[in-house]
């Protein structure tokens, strides 16, 4: 039986989470488009690249990021999913809680990150 959209949503999310956080680089080029942008935390909007070698350096990353769904909207070939997450940074840093949107694209070889954008979200409860 083959997944739902639903399904290879899910899955491609849990992965780019956990490659980003393992620093799985290959599973991060796969994952992400060539065009993605990403519109950070730090008030910059870095390109693929840039947030490799961001990455790579050492300058971003997380020990820690708990995704949390809360909407997932298909329009076409884009999906749209909105929620928060909890990160941290180093092991001697505090956990964050952020608000994220990520937009994947169907792309000929499946599901991509097209676009993204995390904010800090301090007064977020959960």
């Amino acid at each position: 039986m083959k997944a739902s959209w639903e399904d290879e949503i899910a899955a491609v999310e849990r992965d780019a989470n956990r490659a980003f956080v393992g620093r799985d680089y290959e599973t991060l080029d796969r994952l992400w488009a060539e065009d993605l942008v990403v519109n950070s935390p730090i008030n910059r909007i870095n390109d693929k690249r840039t947030i490799l070698d961001l990455l790579r350096k050492g300058i971003v990353g997380h020990v820690l990021c708990e995704i949390s769904p809360e909407l997932v909207r298909r329009d076409g070939d884009l999906v749209v999913v909105m929620g928060s997450d909890r990160v941290q940074d180093k092991p001697d840093t505090p956990v964050l809680t952020r608000r994220y949107t990520n937009v994947w694209r169907k792309e000929t070889d499946g599901w991509r990150l097209y676009l993204r954008h995390a904010n800090i979200a301090p007064n977020l409860t959960k």
